[in-house]
Parts: C-alpha cells; sequence; structure tokens
C-alpha cells in the first residue's frame, strides 16, 4: 500500500514525552503542576516573539504562588523526561520504514537537545522556539521544520500534543493529528485535526498506509 506521508513532525514536550508528571514533581503537588503548567501554557501562547524560556516558566510559577526558582529546578531535571510508554516503538517504526522525523517545540535550544535525546530515535528535523524566534502557534516554527525537511511539505503530518498547535499548524497547511493524551477539549475555534486519539499506537499505519482510517483522499 502507498504510504500516506514521508515525514512527520511531533510537538515534543506533550506529544512524545510526558513532561506533566516533571512539572507536578517540581511544584510539589499535581495540583499544582497543572496550575503552574497551565499559567505557563496561557502566557507562551500569547507570547509571539521568543522571549528566554526559563524566564517564561519561572513567571507562571510565581504568577501560581510558586518561586521563580522552580524554573531552575525544573530545567536541571530535564533528563529525568520520559516518553510515553509506547512512542519509542512508534518511532522506531517510523525510522525504520524511511519516515524523516523531527520536533518542533516551544522550549530553549539547550532543554529541548536534553529532551530530545530523551527519545532514542536520530531526528531529521530539530525547530525550538528560541531557534525560530517565536513560540508556537505561531507559524514561523512549523514553517522552519518544513522548509528544512528532505520531502515536500506536503508530504508531512504534524503530531500534536496540544491543540492549540492547530491554530499554527493550519497557517502553514500542514495536516495535524492530535494526540489528546489528556482528554481534553478542542478550543473554540481552533481548526479540525484529521485525527485524533489518546495515544500513539496506531500512528505507523496512519503514516504507512495501512490504516482503513487513514487520512482522506
Amino acid at each position: 500500500m502507498t504510504r500516506a506521508f514521508d515525514a512527520v513532525l511531533f510537538d515534543l514536550l506533550t506529544a512524545l514525552l510526558d513532561s506533566w508528571t516533571l512539572w507536578n514533581k517540581v511544584a510539589g503537588s499535581d495540583e499544582a503542576g497543572l496550575r503552574w503548567r497551565a499559567e505557563y501554557l496561557k502566557n507562551t501562547y500569547a507570547t509571539g516573539r521568543y522571549r528566554p524560556y526559563e524566564d517564561l516558566v519561572g513567571e507562571a510559577a510565581r504568577n501560581v504562588g510558586l518561586p521563580f526558582e522552580r524554573a531552575a529546578e525544573l530545567g536541571a531535571r530535564y533528563a529525568e523526561l520520559d516518553p510515553w510508554p509506547e512512542v519509542r516503538d512508534v518511532l522506531q517504526t517510523l525510522h525504520d520504514a524511511g519516515v524523516a522525523l523531527g520536533v518542533v517545540t516551544n522550549c530553549s535550544e539547550r532543554l529541548g537537545r536534553i529532551a530530545a535525546d530523551r527519545l532514542g530515535v536520530p531526528l531529521t528535523v530539530f525547530v525550538t522556539a528560541e531557534r525560530a524566534g517565536y513560540y508556537k502557534p505561531q507559524p514561523q516554527p512549523y514553517q522552519l521544520a518544513l522548509d528544512e525537511l528532505p520531502v515536500p511539505a506536503g508530504r508531512c503530518l504534524f503530531v500534536a500534543g496540544s491543540a492549540y498547535d492547530l491554530f499554527g499548524t493550519a497557517r502553514v497547511h500542514l495536516p495535524t493529528w492530535w494526540h489528546n493524551r489528556a482528554a481534553k477539549n478542542l478550543p473554540e475555534g481552533a481548526p479540525a485535526p484529521i485525527m485524533v486519539r489518546d495515544n500513539l499506537a496506531t500512528l505507523p499505519d496512519f503514516v504507512l498506509g495501512r490504516d482503513a482510517a487513514g487520512p482522506p483522499p
């Protein structure tokens, strides 16, 4: 069967890695971690041009009553990030099939590299907000990744961890699978993803054209 896509770009810190657990540990509780993470995401999505990632994380901590210094602690523990259980097998299957893999992440270069090393699979494209000069869902990070792919942009799928990626990927005409691990609702006005799943186990079949419920023609 003909594969559906020749490249897959991923959100890193939600679609591939369980960053929630680490944020909660550093915050001191699940409740505090969720409030901190939500504040960080709200501020980051509204930021646009890149500001130091660690500053945004620290400011979000302070806004929810945590010490600003928790940002430095979070960064110091980035090597503790773990992929979701199925991720390494999924990435290895795609890599072995010759699919180009990449990430587009709202992160600094230094911390993004530490996080990407946790995947265990080589990446063809690696774009951080720092290198792109903008945070997602501004279109620049996605477009930079598309420009660096070794295949035509039309042959690429994006795997989002947050539905807010859909606002950005739509602006660069990038079809998007939403890995909705936390069973979130689609934000008001968000473009529809081509697929929604709560894990990535079926992604290789979808990409390689073996899924009867694959992308529309």
